[in-house]
């Protein structure tokens, strides 16, 4: 039997947003439609909507430029679909703005019970428990981080997408320096994500389908995890 966990942030009003430039979301109505005689329908204004809204898949030419590395529209659909995977769940992180952001570790990654059960090409995802902040206000500011040995633990598993429910990976104060090692190791980015917690599986499969724009790194994107 198969069990299926939407891991997939929603797009709502209020949701975390990474700060200017970057527009804030805001859902509204469409108005009356003049050439249906002043009619309203059931449809609906995404103001705010850019490519890294919410959970969204990502290739290396966020980092590179468009030009200088191949697009999300250049990875067909069904290279992300039911992609193995180990969800690496290190713990319940609550927040705490005194103390400061939490430092994922390598002996944390190694701790999880299925650590051990990565395979070169997984997909790996990392959970904290933040996707239950998706609508507070310190989301970013208080989320937890990787730590620059714990990111390259990740990449030494030569995995084919790396994902997290933490959406601020490095430190802004005390940078990692672990983006250029990332890019360079041609490794998709997923997330962030809700839920990660709820799988308990020592391996799953990934779906994540984005949603088809031209001409970007990055778009909004539909996840879900599937547990055999």
């Amino acid at each position: 039997m198969r069990k299926i966990i939407d891991i997939t942030g929603a797009i709502d009003d209020g949701m975390w947003n990474y700060g200017e430039p970057f527009p804030e979301v805001h859902i509204r109505p469409l108005p009356p439609i003049a050439w249906l005689g002043g009619r309203t329908v059931g449809a609906e204004i995404f103001e705010g909507v850019h490519s890294q809204t919410g959970t969204y898949l990502e290739t290396p030419a966020h980092n590179y430029g468009n030009e200088n590395s191949y697009l999300l529209s250049d990875v067909p659909a069904e290279k992300t679909y039911e992609v193995p995977c180990v969800v690496l769940n290190v713990g319940m992180f609550d927040m705490d703005l005194e103390k400061g952001r939490h430092g994922i570790t390598v002996q944390e990654l190694e701790a999880c019970h299925n650590a051990s059960c990565i395979q070169e090409g997984d997909a790996i995802l990392v959970g904290t428990g933040w996707g239950r902040y998706w609508f507070d206000p310190h989301n970013l500011d208080g989320a937890p981080y990787f730590t620059r040995e714990a990111m390259l633990w990740l990449i030494e598993k030569k995995p084919f997408i790396i994902g997290a429910d933490t959406a601020r990976w490095d430190h802004l104060e005390t940078p990692q320096n672990f983006f250029e090692d990332f890019y360079s190791a041609n490794i998709l980015m997923a997330g962030p994500f809700v839920r990660l917690e709820e799988c308990t599986a020592k391996r799953c499969k990934l779906t994540v389908l984005a949603a088809n724009f031209m001409h970007t790194s990055c778009a909004p994107a539909r996840a879900l995890i599937i547990e055999e």
